[in-house]
């Protein structure tokens, strides 16, 4: 802070431009005649000189005893700063440059007021609670805080940003304050001249747009080299640009997404034809916002690049004892044994499942006549989804034949009409479930939940069958701890 006599000088008043010349003089020569009329004001500790530099000098030039006022102590910083300013607008004729440059102060005392004042009802607090905890703290730190001038509020000050406050307070327009900023930033020897009063702030901007445009361009940056690029191809053989990934392939931790079975899930195939007004996984294909993994939209795709997840992913140790983290959904987002995909895809994805055994891999599929005849990892769960009578038969067929694998499992998910099965004893598992609301490209699909009876029939068939049975929680409406309702089976298969 600058100094006059024993006490410092507020920096914010220290920013206003002090008289010199014939106005000067004639204050002097005013204060010589009448004495002081109007009293320099000082904080109230009498420290920092808050008003009347120009006073004080005009009485040191002439001889004559200063003439103090104090300030309350109730007076915060924000107050301080209003009351500067009052008092030097009230007296100057400044130009707009020079109070805009003025705003541009005042913002600033401002802003470090205000984190004053936060820091100090930050200590506040800590003090209440030491208190209530037993802690022997004065209950007076709040006042004593006042006392040393910092801005203490029971709540935070509800006040304007601190550039529109300041604006507003020191009579500047935003647009002013704006080109001050910019002047102040870019050239502060034409701030220093608007703030003399030897230039208008317009004509210092018109300045600082010339320099900087005379300023030599900056070499441009290198580019940095694109995306290493992959071929992907769809069913049909089109070629599909994707962006090879950074790290090795691992699987999908499934978090939250309703695959309450499994930990992970692993798509080296996207996409379906089969065209269920319902499907979840459309929704999300389709979605802009997941538009960059699903290159081809929900056209079937062959990720190639992700063949090796099975052998790069590592359960996280805190998982290594919970069975869902040993658990794999093959390609959630796709049928891997639709009609339509190529045998290779099928080949190499078993590959993969084979060669890496130690997973339980789980898949599902309405096509199950391609189960027959391949090659199952010792692990898997080979699953067929019916939601409709006419896929009972195909399913009930091809589990005649099926063979190799760990467990065979049914999904009816979404149950759409009743259903009437010959046998379920080639089944180790059954879940059921309802139609949940989805957002289709055409519009939405709303949520459909089967009758009671279309389930029940199902559950002692499946019983009566031996088959482990999940019913998916979805098939309840409301359901807490104040509304209490029947309870799901919730069986998964025996190890």
């Amino acid at each position: 802070m600058a100094t006059l006599g024993p006490y410092e000088v507020h920096p914010f008043a220290d920013a206003f431009p002090l008289i010199d010349g014939e106005e000067f003089e004639e204050l002097v020569r005013d204060i010589k005649r009448n004495g002081l009329r109007e009293p320099i004001i000082l904080d109230h500790d009498r420290t920092v000189l808050i008003d009347g530099r120009n006073r004080w000098r005009a009485c040191d030039e002439a001889g004559v005893d200063q003439v103090f006022e104090t300030l309350p102590a109730r007076y915060t910083e924000p107050m301080i700063l209003d009351l500067i300013v009052s008092k030097n607008m009230a007296r100057r004729q400044l130009n707009p440059g020079q109070r805009a440059l003025m705003a541009l102060e005042y913002e600033r005392y401002y802003a470090e007021s205000v984190k004053a004042a936060e820091a100090a009802r930050k200590a506040a607090a800590v003090g209440d609670n030491s208190a209530r905890n037993g802690d022997a703290v004065s209950k007076s730190t709040v006042a004593d805080l006042r006392q040393q001038n910092v801005w203490v509020e029971p709540e935070a000050p509800r006040e304007r940003k601190s550039s529109e406050r300041a604006a507003k307070v020191v009579g500047a327009s935003g647009r002013a304050v704006q080109q001050a900023k910019a002047v102040a930033r870019d050239a502060p020897d034409l701030a220093a001249k608007v703030r003399a009063g030897e230039i208008a702030l317009d004509a210092a901007d018109k300045q600082r747009r010339a320099r900087i445009a005379a300023m030599p361009k900056p070499e441009p940056a290198p580019s940095k080299p694109g995306p290493v690029m992959l071929t992907l191809r769809t069913h049909d053989g089109a070629e599909v640009p994707y962006p090879k990934p950074a790290g090795k392939a691992t699987f999908n931790e499934s978090k939250g997404d309703g695959i309450s079975w499994a930990a992970w899930s692993w798509n080296p195939v996207t996409g379906c034809l089969h065209g269920c007004t319902y499907c979840y996984a459309r929704e999300i294909a389709t979605n802009e916002r997941f538009r960059p993994g699903f290159p081809a939209g929900f056209t079937p795709l062959f990720h190639h690049e992700r063949l090796d997840a099975p052998a790069n992913t590592v359960i996280p140790a805190a998982h290594r004892d919970n069975p869902a983290y040993q658990r794999v959904f093959v390609c959630s987002m796709a049928d891997l044994y639709g009609r339509w995909v190529p045998q290779e895809w099928i080949d190499q994805v078993h590959a993969s499942m084979c060669a890496n055994p130690a997973w339980q891999y789980i898949t599902l599929t309405k096509f199950p006549d391609r189960y027959v005849g391949l090659e199952m990892p010792p692990g898997a769960w080979v699953g067929t989804s019916v939601d409709e009578q006419k896929r009972v038969r195909i399913a009930e067929r091809a589990f005649q034949q099926v063979d190799g694998a760990a467990v065979k499992w049914l999904s009816l998910e979404p149950l759409k009409e009743p259903l009437e099965f010959t046998d379920l004893s080639m089944f180790d598992w059954v879940v059921i479930g309802a139609q949940t609301e989805t957002r289709q490209p055409g519009g939405t699909v709303p949520a459909f939940a089967p009758d009671f009876e279309w389930v029940a029939r199902i559950v002692a068939q499946a019983r009566e069958a031996g088959c482990r049975v999940h019913l998916k929680p979805n098939l309840l409406g409301r359901t807490d701890s104040g509304h209490p309702g029947m309870q799901l089976p919730d069986e998964y298969p025996l190890p």
